[in-house]
Order: C-alpha cells, then structure tokens, then sequence
C-alpha cells in the first residue's frame, strides 16, 4: 500500500534553509524543516502519534534503544492501567487496517513463522530488570504529530505511511505500570524503523532524524536536524561502531579536571568501547559507565567535592551545588561530551517542592539523587539525562552520530 502526499507537506519539509553555516553544507548534515515537539514526564521524553483512519492517539517513548513501536490494543488480556490513553488502541476501528493475516504477509517482528491461532504474526519480548511483552502485529497508517489533534490531521497526517506496530495483549512489570502507553524504536541501521519507511514514501528528505532534549520536553526533528536550532559549536560528526544500535567509540574520561587513567594507556578504551560499547539511548533515563572504572571516577569525585560518592537523596545548598563536577566522555572524533550537574542531578519532585532551573542560583536546600552510576557491567550507555542540552544527529543513511551544544527550546 502507498499512501499519496500532498504538496503542502513537500513545502513544508523542503522548504529552503534559511540560517544553516557554512560548516554544516561543509560536513554535509543533513537538513530538515520538520519537528515536532517532546513531552518530558516521569522521568522519560514521549512524542505524541497517531494511528489508523480515523486517528487514535497515543503517547510512546522516543527510544533510540530499541526497534519495534508498540502499545497495548484490544483485546488486551493483561495491560497497564496507568498508561496515558484511558482506552487501549481498537484495530477494527480503524478503516485503513491492512491485510495482517500471517499466511499472506511476511511479519515484521520476526522472520521465522510466528503465526498464532488467528493468522496473525506473534511476538514477545522479555527483558533483564523481569518485565515482558507479548501480541501480534497490526499494519496501519502512523504518523507523528503535537497534542494539538486540528494540527495533527491537517499538517503532519501528510506525512503518514503504512507501518507495522506491535499491537500488546500482555504487559508484566515495569512496562505494564510505565506512565506511557507504549514506546517508539528508533534504533536500527539494518531493519525499517518509521525513520526509513517515512523517507522511502518521501515524507522526509534524509534517511536520518535528531533528538534535542530539554529536562522538560525538547524537539524530535524528523529526516535531519532542524535548521531552527541554534548550535553552540559546530556539529561532529562520529562514525557508528555497531550496525544495530547507536554505539560510538569512546577514548577518554574526565571528572571535572582530574583524567581517568587507571592502570594501562588503553583502561579508558577497554572498559567503555567493550562488549556492546557506549550507546547513545534516549530510552534510558540515567546514565552508566562501566564499572570497571569505579574506583577511579569515584576516587576522583570524591576528591573534588570532599564528599562521599553515593545515589541516596540529598539536600543540597547552591554553594555545595556548585562543587559537583562536569563529566566528560571524550569520543573518537576529538569531540568533548559534557553532562553537566544539572543534568545528572535529578530533583525530588515534591508539591512543596516545585522543579526549578538549577543553573541558576536558589535559596535555601533542595533535594537531588545522582543519575549517574558507574555499575555498567560492559561499555556504558548514555541516557537521556547525558543528551540533555545537545543537539543529536542520528544519521542512518550515513552511519554517523553528529552532537553540538545547542539550545533546544522550541
């Protein structure tokens, strides 16, 4: 099934540049017009889509960990009841529903013959904190919109495409209480994620999309990044050292001015580029740097800020605020990733309590716990509170990851 564009979308999303650099034409990034905003809420940043004819909303994480876009449908048998939309997703509402009967389709989700009972293509996923998801798989139109649902229909459903989703009737732990229905994967540099089939229909002009995060929402920018947003440095590029996940090569670390350098010229490099590497994942809250490094990063913190190094909540004043250091994860390309204390240091969010900009200076005692833990088994991965504040290129087409300090308010 192909779905027919209009023109209104194509001006939209090819519409000249108007304040890209020199550089950025220099280091070919690719460009887009098109974003859309983020949602940040308990503790993750969702974007809003939409599915079927006529459209049903859902909220998903933006996740650059995983693959698949999937969310509990009826009949579900076992699903959260905390999730956003009151109402589980109805495929047979939805006019546009395509032909899923297994036998006449490959399936998306697996390439070995997972028909259930109904003819529909099953799946399950488990993962390593105990939660597990099982359904089928549904095709339909999905696009990515705003709250606003005028907007939505009459702007960005130009942009939909048929798209394989998974449609959950079973949600354990973690999953089945999360506060959203569901996530959307965008990690794949060999499958189809939205982001390859979006620009296959020409609804996007790369092969490629950015996330640039703020600790209360942030803009996705889909097929480049947008030219709307003001960089603070000009953007690197990072070649991709996996053909599965956003993984980059990482050559050294700092805690605040003191080196990590352990006992071999190569301890930075064989603890963080080892077993998976360090992935960039936006479906992560927090931040983890392989344990190996333990000692060294908490010798070296506690070195700087007098103070024990730990994940328990603490009151602190601005003037101990202060104290606490930057880390930076230098990459391959020379590039110097900061993660500031704002960012890692996350706030009680209390009635009483209200959640302030800790870049500025406050009054009084506020309490924080540190998201940032040094208990990664292999490599390391850098959440979503690591990309707060950077402007991130995840270029498919290219297999390259670009990053610059930019402001990332809409």
């Amino acid at each position: 099934m192909r779905h027919l564009f209009l023109f209104a979308l194509a001006s939209l999303i090819y519409a000249k540049p108007t304040v890209p650099t020199d550089n950025d034409f220099q280091f070919n990034i690719p460009l887009t017009n098109y974003s859309v905003p983020l949602i940040a809420a308990k503790n993750s940043h969702h974007l809003y889509i939409y599915v079927g004819s006529p459209p049903q909303r859902r909220l998903v994480i933006a996740d650059t960990g995983s693959r698949f876009l999937v969310f509990p449908c009826k009949p579900c048998v076992q699903c959260g009841n905390q999730h956003f939309s009151k109402e589980y997703f109805d495929p047979s509402y939805s006019t546009t529903d395509i032909n899923n009967q297994c036998s006449a389709r490959e399936c998306f989700f697996s390439e070995k013959d997972t028909c259930n009972k109904s003819d529909e293509c099953s799946w399950r996923s488990a993962y390593t904190e105990g939660s597990s998801i099982r359904g089928f798989e549904v095709e339909d139109l999905v696009w990515i919109g705003t709250d606003n649902l005028e907007e939505s229909i009459k702007v960005h459903m130009q942009a939909a495409v048929p798209f394989s989703f998974g449609c959950e009737t079973l949600e354990t732990g973690l999953i089945a209480d999360q506060y959203a229905d569901g996530i959307m994967g965008l990690a794949s540099l060999q499958k189809d994620t939205v982001v390859d089939v979006m620009h296959r229909e020409g609804a996007i002009p790369h092969r490629a999309f950015a996330l640039c995060l703020t600790a209360d929402g942030g803009v996705l920018s889909l097929g480049g990044t947008a030219v709307s947003h003001r960089h603070k440095e000009q953007m690197t590029r990072q070649p991709l050292t996996s053909s599965n996940y956003y993984t980059v090569e990482v050559t050294a670390c700092f805690v605040g001015d003191i080196e990590l350098k352990g006992h071999s010229d190569r301890f930075i490099e064989d603890a963080f580029n080892a077993g998976k590497g360090t992935v960039v994942d936006s479906g992560t809250t927090d931040t983890y740097i392989s344990k190996r490094v333990a000692p060294e990063f908490i010798r070296a913190w506690e070195k700087i800020t007098k103070t024990r190094y730990h994940s328990e909540a603490t009151q602190l004043t601005w003037h101990t605020f202060q104290k606490l250091p930057n880390v930076t994860i230098v990459l391959a390309s020379g590039y110097k990733w900061v993660i500031e204390p704002h960012s890692y240091m996350e706030q009680a969010h209390l009635k009483e309590n209200p959640l302030i900009d800790t870049r500025s200076a406050w009054d009084g005692r506020i309490t924080f716990k540190n998201r940032l833990y040094v208990d990664e088994p292999e490599g390391a991965v850098l959440g979503s509170n690591a990309m707060i504040g950077h402007d991130i290129l995840f270029d498919l087409e290219g297999q390259t990851l670009g990053i610059a300090r930019a402001d990332c308010t809409r």
